[in-house]
């Protein structure tokens, strides 16, 4: 019960978003902020008019009469009028801000890694030769240890390039407050810096574009390396190494 109070109260002052782990999260997390600093005002006093018009108007006992009639008014019919179309329009300029700069790509990132997503698994192939292959179409778990894991360093520019050997899917990590979509025959880049507090943590990714019979379980692991270890990780690892979660 001690760890609920917490709980709700980041729910609360987040709006039920959770924390993100990458520089590139602050302009998604302020979009979701905007979303609500503009909806729960606007939906406090549409409940609050219903609320008073209820009550207000309501038919009282022994009392029958016809309420006054109008046919318009205008000065209340700009107000609903231009204010959701104000609101409309700084929730467009706000989102093509926060995906300009999500999508953003660098020329020259610190580490540039492939990722193909096929059914039902994923191939993370770095610079240097090393792949990474997991499958989960033999026996499929979602709890498995064997799913494959994707390393990255903290503190450091990667690009990500996502491409799909088939249907469409979706690269998505949850930290990340973001997802990209892996469409056959398009090079989906994206870039990612992680902070370096997430560093010695593993996060979980999954695909959330259905695809297929085995969609549910087409997860992996996002493992979070130091910087400063990161080189020499990559430089031990050579070739293929491959899993298949266990069912």
């Amino acid at each position: 019960m001690h760890e609920l109070v917490p709980t709700l109260i980041a729910t609360v002052f987040h709006w039920g978003s959770p924390n993100g782990i990458t520089q590139q999260d602050s302009n998604v997390y302020s979009l979701w902020n905007l979303t609500y600093y503009m909806a729960v005002p606007l939906g406090a006093i549409v409940v609050g008019l219903i609320i008073w018009c209820a009550v207000r108007y309501r038919e009282r006992p022994g009392e029958e009469r016809i309420p006054r009639q109008f046919q318009y008014h205008i000065p209340l019919e700009v107000i609903y009028t231009v204010v959701p179309i104000a609101m409309v329009v700084t929730l467009f300029v706000f989102v093509y801000r926060a995906e300009d700069r999500v999508d953003n790509v660098k020329a020259n990132p610190a580490l540039v890694v492939r990722v193909d997503a096929f059914q039902w698994g994923w191939r993370f192939s770095y610079p240097n030769g090393y792949q990474v292959l997991g499958s989960v179409a033999t026996e499929p778990n979602i709890n498995s240890p064997n799913l494959p894991v994707l390393t990255l360093p903290a503190g450091e520019t990667v690009q990500i390039n996502l491409f799909s050997d088939d249907v469409n899917h979706s690269f998505y990590v949850p930290a990340f407050l973001f997802k990209r979509d892996a469409i056959q025959g398009i090079n989906n880049s994206f870039d990612v810096n992680i902070s370096p507090s997430a560093a010695g943590r593993r996060y979980i990714g999954e695909c959330t574009q259905f695809c297929g019979v085995y969609h549910p379980f087409m997860r992996f692991w996002l493992y979070v390396m130091p910087k400063a270890k990161f080189g020499a990780w990559l430089a031990s690892h050579h070739g293929l190494n491959t899993s298949v979660a266990e069912g």
